[in-house]
This record gives C-alpha cells, sequence and structure tokens, in this order.
C-alpha cells in the first residue's frame, strides 16, 4: 500500500493533480500524459515574453529593431518549442514517517494544488513511478533535447550576470539558419536549470518535478506512459459514478485507489483498496464493452 506505508525513497514517485473530465477522458482512457508548451503554465516567468539578447557579429551592422526581433524569435522558440509536463514530490520528511504525520509531507496531499489544479478537490490525484516515467519517456522522446529534475526555488538572478547569463545567448557562429536553430539548443542545452527548472520562492509549496523536451516543433507532444501509474487518489467532490470510472482504470493499470478528504483542515486516507485483486470483474466487463 504505497499511499500509507511509511515512504522508503522521497525520490520513487512523482504526482500529478488534474481535473476528473482531464483524467478520464484523455489520460487514464488513452494511457497517455500531455507535454505542452511553457506558455500555458501559471507562472509569469514562463507563460510571458523573455527579454534575451543576443551576441551577434559585428560586421552584419544591425539596427535596434532588428536585435529586438532577433529577441522576440529566440523566446518564442524557447518558450513555444520547449514542452513541460508537471509533478509534485515528496519532501523528505516524509521518508520513514507513519501517518497521520507524513501526510502533511505526501506530494499528493497539497491543499493549494487539489484546490488550483484539481478542480478544487473536484479532481484526482495520479501517483506515478518516478524512474518507470522516465524511461519511457526516454524512449519515446528521441527527436530532441529531454531533461528532469526537481525544480528549485530562489529570488536570485533578478539582476543580469554578463557574460554568463540565461538570458543572454551567443550567436557569433551562426551562419545559416540550421546553425540558429543549433545555438539555440546549444543555449537550452546548457541553461535549461535556470530557464525552466528554477522557480521563485514564492511557488516553492508545490515541490515541483518537471521533465522539458525541446524539438524543432511546436506542437504539444502526447506519450504513453506505459506501466508507470501507482495510484489515483480521488478528491472528495468527485461523485459516485467517476468514482467507479476510477476503479476500472485501477483495475486495468494495476493501481491503487483511496479518496483523500480534509478532516478538521487536514488530510486523511479513507477507502484504500487494490480493485486489481478485488475488482477485477470490472475487467471482464470492460472487454465485454468493447
Amino acid at each position: 500500500m504505497k499511499l500509507v506505508n511509511p515512504l522508503q525513497d522521497g525520490n520513487s514517485f512523482v504526482y500529478h493533480y488534474t481535473s476528473s473530465a482531464t483524467a478520464l477522458d484523455h489520460i487514464l482512457c488513452n494511457n497517455t500524459l500531455l507535454l505542452n508548451s511553457c506558455r500555458k503554465v501559471n507562472d509569469p516567468k514562463e507563460s510571458k515574453h523573455w527579454d534575451v539578447s543576443p551576441f551577434v557579429r559585428a560586421e552584419l551592422n544591425l539596427e535596434y529593431e532588428q536585435y529586438d526581433a532577433i529577441s522576440e524569435e529566440i523566446s518564442t522558440i524557447l518558450k513555444g518549442n520547449a514542452k513541460l509536463i508537471c509533478f509534485s514530490r515528496d519532501k523528505p520528511e516524509a521518508v520513514n514517517t507513519w501517518q497521520p504525520e507524513a501526510l502533511l509531507n505526501r506530494g499528493f496531499a497539497k491543499s493549494s494544488m487539489w484546490h488550483h489544479y484539481a478542480n478544487a478537490h473536484d479532481g484526482v490525484c495520479l501517483m506515478f513511478n518516478r524512474e518507470k516515467l522516465e524511461s519511457t519517456l526516454k524512449r519515446r522522446l528521441t527527436t530532441g533535447h529531454l531533461f528532469h529534475g526537481a525544480v528549485a526555488y530562489t529570488n536570485r538572478g533578478i539582476l543580469p550576470k554578463i557574460p554568463g547569463d540565461p538570458f543572454v545567448i551567443d550567436l557569433l557562429q551562426v551562419n545559416n539558419p540550421s546553425g540558429y536553430f543549433a545555438a539555440i539548443q546549444a543555449h537550452f542545452d546548457r541553461w535549461h536549470k535556470e530557464l525552466f527548472l528554477q522557480k521563485l520562492s514564492a511557488w516553492s509549496n508545490e515541490d515541483e518535478y518537471r521533465w522539458v523536451f525541446l524539438d524543432r516543433h511546436p506542437e504539444p507532444r502526447v506519450v504513453d506512459f506505459e506501466d508507470a501509474l501507482e495510484a489515483i487518489v480521488v478528491g472528495e467532490g468527485v461523485d459516485e459514478s467517476q468514482y467507479e470510472s476510477f476503479l476500472r482504470h485501477c483495475v486495468l493499470h494495476e493501481a491503487d485507489i483511496a479518496n483523500l478528504i480534509w478532516h478538521n483542515g487536514y488530510p486523511r486516507i479513507e477507502h484504500l483498496g487494490q480493485p486489481y485483486i478485488t475488482h477485477r470483474e470490472l475487467v471482464e466487463e470492460n472487454q465485454s464493452n468493447k
């Protein structure tokens, strides 16, 4: 019972909060996760335009407007072509700690995340095996540059550093369009942590973990998560009919299930189960309906 037993390793799992509709209509029924443009996230550092300063050859004699156009285009490519999938993670304090105290530090029991991302407790939190998810993303995203890691929270960086700043890009060796994108990829490889894995301290309650993928295409990517799903934590606002649908998906994915309720302002696990053992008939029902 991974949701209640003392956590052995704080890096074992990652957690994705979402609405019931998104979980049932897209993620679970298709067995896929969406990597979307970083412009879709809430943090203004990522959703708003970046002012990127390009270093170019002096003999080009560019006007100010041309510098500005290059900056705009680089920001558009970096923010448009870089695609994210975002999760929460467990705090270190949860390791080897019994409930109920452990719940306050588990990645699936963040009250603000339930409110903002799981439709005000009327959604779910999907628990994934981090190593399995990492393995499948590496296998399926092979045509671009993929990075992952825990988000660092800091207020440093408000003042630029010249040279050596994530918002300063070296284009001195660019001679053609192919070299232009290669320079942007090289900049992404060097500065992806500062650009995509660093947020202001105000966001630290999310304990975020991300995969970031950059290729030549701005379209979102949909990736099969294979057997990485470990559990579905159901919000207290989910109705009975939807709960039965989540039960069925837990059977199909061999995942645990539980309700998370809030008693006097504190999280509590209820109705913990392993429906792939206790509700096997749902598999036969699902197959007969096909």
